[in-house]
């Protein structure tokens, strides 16, 4: 690997689009990523990098290492293995995974990285798609001190 390798998208895609496809998450980034790899000429086999951000039909721990293996990318036969990762930076997480792309090819870590994302939200129910979505939100009375202490909104506005 060059240390001058510039990153590219070699392929893109897209999974089937529409409410209540009765498809979960994994499906449809698999729909998705095989048609980009046939677009870009690829195999799954030619990947070293695997990037995904976090559904919310479908948690899971370690998201990407669970899609890497649906979509046969993990257990990689290379020496080298697979740079799997799962980005959770909200509505930044496309970006950001792009960006974490382009990094891992340019610094020689890879030289095939998938950015992948999917979801399934519209087979949730209402009620429970708002309490997976506002789950990692912290109200100001969740919100400590270094001591463990409550600290109040008014606080928060004192200099």
């Amino acid at each position: 690997f060059s240390m001058q390798s510039k990153a590219r998208i070699a392929g893109w895609s897209y999974s089937s689009l529409g409410t209540k496809l009765g498809q979960t998450p994994s499906t449809l980034v698999k729909q998705a990523l095989a048609s980009a790899l046939h677009r870009a000429g690829m195999q799954h086999k030619q990947l070293d990098g695997f990037l995904s951000c976090p559904s919310l039909a479908d948690q899971r721990f370690m998201w990407a290492h669970h899609l890497a293996s649906e979509c046969g990318v993990l257990p990689s036969s290379s020496h080298r293995g697979v740079h799997v990762a799962t980005i959770d930076n909200g509505g930044a997480s496309p970006v950001s995974m792009l960006l974490q792309a382009r990094a891992l090819i340019e610094r020689g870590q890879c030289s095939a990285v998938a950015v992948v994302a999917g979801d399934a939200v519209s087979s949730l129910p209402p009620t429970q798609f708002l309490e997976r979505a506002n789950g990692s939100m912290h109200t100001p009375s969740d919100v400590r001190d270094t001591n463990g202490h409550a600290v109040e909104m008014a606080d928060l506005a004192e200099p």
